[in-house]
């Protein structure tokens, strides 16, 4: 191996002092040797260059994304109140109400205001079981008294007397002695005692059936002895136009009570 002059060894040294800012002369001899070996070797690592900082990476991130304003009517129709949960089923029953409301205000069917037709549906559940379907009763097998031919006309003269027997029966329409009816009739009064099975009370009635069936069979079953004049406005055509006029009368019979010859005097009648 070559050995370095001292005189190098000493130029480079006051070199690297000049560099460093230090003192050349502070440097002794002795410290030749390594300063040599450092010039021969790799540079001091505070001569080492920093390596240079790498720019950062690009993101993937997204730009960010401009919202547009809404429309004045789209932002109207997501500002409003919305209907409460509850009325939607108010407002699904309005077809139903509707319905309803129109049915109330309709005239009522034909025949239902008409004492004929009541009267029929009430002659069929409770009285021709007995009466039979025209009324001949007895005269044609029946069990109950005939009607038919004006004999329910002749037994009762005046209708709100026949009203009384239907409500109270043979038990608190008959009179003591088993009589009902008209006395003056042709033939005399009827008689409870006449045939083996007697009328029966008919209470559940209301007074607008009542006052129908009675209606219906004086006309049905009249024949040539039925006066519209005669009946005292007790009549079809005055039920139809006002069946609670008729009704109020048929109540103010009933409080009369029991007995086989109510005072039909005190009680108002239709004109």
């Amino acid at each position: 191996m070559t050995e370095i002059p001292e005189h190098l060894l000493k130029r480079a040294a006051e070199r690297r002092a000049a560099m460093a800012g230090g003192d050349a002369a502070a440097t002794p001899a002795g410290d030749a040797a390594p300063a040599a070996a450092a010039a021969s070797g790799a540079a001091p690592a505070a001569a080492i260059t920093p390596a240079k900082t790498r720019a950062p990476l690009p993101t993937l991130d997204a730009e960010p994304v401009v919202v547009k304003p809404d429309i004045a009517v789209v932002a109207a129709a997501k500002t409003r109140k919305r209907v409460p949960y509850w009325a939607a089923s108010v407002l699904a029953l309005l077809p139903l109400w509707a319905f309803i409301y129109v049915s109330a205000v309709q005239p009522p069917p034909a025949g239902e205001n008409d004492p004929l037709v009541i009267g029929k549906e009430v002659y069929a559940g409770n009285c021709q079981s007995c009466h039979l379907t025209n009324g001949a009763g007895a005269s044609e097998g029946g069990a109950g008294q005939q009607l038919n031919a004006g004999h329910a006309i002749t037994t009762f003269k005046d209708p709100l007397a026949m009203v009384h027997w239907i409500h109270f029966g043979y038990q608190d329409g008959a009179r003591a002695d088993g009589s009902y009816g008209d006395p003056k009739r042709p033939g005399g009064a009827m008689n409870t005692a006449t045939l083996p099975s007697n009328m029966p009370a008919f209470p559940a009635l209301s007074p607008e059936e009542l006052a129908a069936v009675v209606i219906y069979v004086r006309t049905e079953f009249g024949a040539d002895k039925y006066d519209p004049k005669a009946e005292q406005g007790f009549t079809a055509e005055a039920f139809a136009a006002a069946p609670t006029a008729l009704a109020t009368e048929v109540t103010a019979v009933i409080a009369l009570g029991a007995g086989g010859d109510p005072d039909l005097s005190g009680v108002a009648r239709g004109k």
